[in-house]
């Protein structure tokens, strides 16, 4: 096998996280996957997935904690949580290049 065959077989995951609008802390959902930041790089699809449900899991679980404290009535997730928002996306996928 060749060199350049292996590097194409050793492409992974990206758990991607989307930008919020600024001052609004809403999800900018409407941001290409080339703003979006990458969290953290996965071998596999399926260490990817379990990693986006457990960080929403937390992430929602904060932001209801954050709410409770400050007396607020419960946010939207849709609109609110970012990390509610992750995605996975393999490495090479050509959204990422678009800039």
């Amino acid at each position: 096998m060749k060199i350049r065959h292996t590097a194409a077989l050793a492409l992974g995951w990206c758990l991607m996280i989307p930008p919020a609008i600024p001052g609004t802390y809403e999800v900018n959902q409407s941001a290409p996957l080339s703003q979006w930041t990458i969290r953290r790089i996965f071998p596999h699809n399926e260490g990817c997935e379990a990693a986006k449900a457990r960080l929403r899991e937390l992430a929602l679980a904060a932001q209801g904690q954050r709410d409770v404290l400050a007396r607020r009535s419960q946010r939207n997730p849709d609109s609110h949580c970012v990390l509610c928002k992750a995605q996975c996306v393999a490495e090479d996928d050509p959204r990422l290049k678009d800039k």
